[in-house]
């Protein structure tokens, strides 16, 4: 399972456990980890969503030198992230965005993943993301593309059977070619998740039941399985007791013994045959030939990767060849998500009536940076009709984390925050 705190208690009471992943993003390297965590006793999975392997700009050092602690606070037997980038000319995308299955995206994500590599002690696996859209100059199928990255890097991979469900939908992928074809040598362990259909497309939304679509496909990909089949169920909110019991049984797993967690995972995170370590300049990696050719190419991919960010999160206009409904459906599932994120943290906002198109308004054309400035911009737009409790829920976010400190609310009556030391939080109302 991936490890969520709202999550804990559930997980607390199964004893078949493997594995459990959880965010990289989300864990503090500098503090002990959860006490439901540590008690659960199970290898621990880091799974970052921030690096943008797949962005053409550097990796950020402290990104990687952040995500590179938390392998080692959890003493992970491996990490993983996606062949996918999150931002592109200094704007955040907000969530991960697909890169071309082409050639430069390839050298793009196999400099990137050398760079990440050569700073881990233990293996990466790089996951074939969710993508509601396609860019219009693939030159390679999925399985090939993740193939060639895996061959190139000496990576592993993590297949996601949820998100290739969302190509078997949205774009029409084979799944039967594709598991065919694909690399099941290379693969160090499987997710699944539940959707939605939204916007004319499938979602992977980690929030909703697994679908019984899904359900075959995973019975599919056990066929092709050469040994111990290693599968995490994706789940943030709400899980089903029975979930994880027809997860396993579509994926034909048995229970683990008490001595035996590390195998599901470290089996399959050993050395690989075939992996290939190069130095230097490849000049398979550089599309017919010249140093000069690949870095103009790397210049136009960057273009088009900011060109698709900046459509996504300031409503500018969208690249060439890109489908207009699909840009549409993206864009609208980016805002939905920023919604979420809002009205998970501040509910008492998010029933504030009109939220929901009233949010979607304010931040159509606002790049995302954090959750608390898509509720600041929204609660400043929209003052005038917020109630007492989405105020205070307002207040108390701008005084968390302070010994002292002021805050006040004054339309539609005062309403002050006091934070002191010892006494903690005190909110005082007077209506007009």
């Amino acid at each position: 399972m991936g490890w969520h705190p709202q999550l804990a208690t559930a997980l607390a009471e199964r004893d078949d456990l493997a594995f459990v992943e959880l965010i990289a993003e989300g864990v503090d390297p500098d503090r002990p980890l959860p006490v439901a965590l540590a008690r659960l006793g199970v290898p621990m999975v880091p799974h970052g969503v921030r690096l943008s392997l797949g962005g053409v700009e550097p990796l950020d050092p402290a990104r990687v030198a952040r995500f590179v602690r938390v392998a080692q606070h959890l003493d992970a037997p491996l990490v993983s992230e996606h062949a996918a980038f999150v931002r592109a000319g200094g704007a955040e995308a907000g969530r991960l965005l697909p890169v071309p299955r082409s050639r430069a995206a390839l050298r793009v994500l196999t400099r990137n993943i050398r760079s990440l590599t050569a700073e881990l002690s233990v293996p990466l696996a790089v996951e074939n993301p969710a993508a509601l859209l396609r860019w219009p100059d693939d030159e390679l199928d999925e399985a090939a593309f993740l193939t060639e990255l895996a061959e190139r890097t000496g990576a592993m991979l993590l297949l996601d059977v949820a998100n290739l469900y969302g190509d078997v939908v949205n774009h029409g992928t084979d799944p039967d070619r594709f598991l065919a074809a694909f690399p099941w040598e290379r693969v160090a362990y499987l997710h699944i998740a539940g959707g939605v259909t939204a916007h004319g497309l499938y979602h992977d939304s980690h929030a909703h039941p697994v679908r019984p679509e899904v359900l075959d496909l995973l019975r599919a990909v056990a066929d092709h399985w050469p040994g111990p089949l290693p599968c995490l169920l994706e789940r943030d909110a709400r899980l089903p007791p029975a979930e994880l019991d027809a997860v396993a049984g579509a994926a034909s797993l048995t229970r683990p013994q008490s001595d035996d967690h590390l195998t599901a995972v470290t089996a399959a995170a050993g050395p690989m045959p075939g992996a290939r370590v190069r130095v230097g300049i490849d000049a398979s990696l550089v599309d017919e030939g010249t140093v000069d050719e690949g870095t103009q190419v790397d210049a136009e991919l960057l273009a088009g990767q900011i060109a698709l960010v900046r459509t996504l999160t300031a409503g500018e206009d969208s690249p060439a060849g890109f489908a207009a409904d699909r840009i549409e459906a993206t864009r609208a599932a980016l805002i939905d998500k920023r919604r979420l994120a809002v009205g998970e943290h501040w509910p008492a906002l998010a029933e504030t009536p009109g939220f929901h198109d009233g949010f979607a308004a304010v931040v159509a054309r606002l790049p995302p940076t954090t959750t608390w400035a898509d509720a600041h911009a929204y609660a400043q737009t929209h003052n005038g009709t917020l109630g007492v409790e989405a105020r205070a829920e307002l207040l108390l976010a701008a005084t968390a984390g302070r010994r002292w400190a002021l805050a006040a609310s004054r339309r539609g009556g005062l309403l002050v925050a006091i934070r002191l030391p010892l006494l903690g939080l005190l909110i005082l109302g007077r209506r007009r």
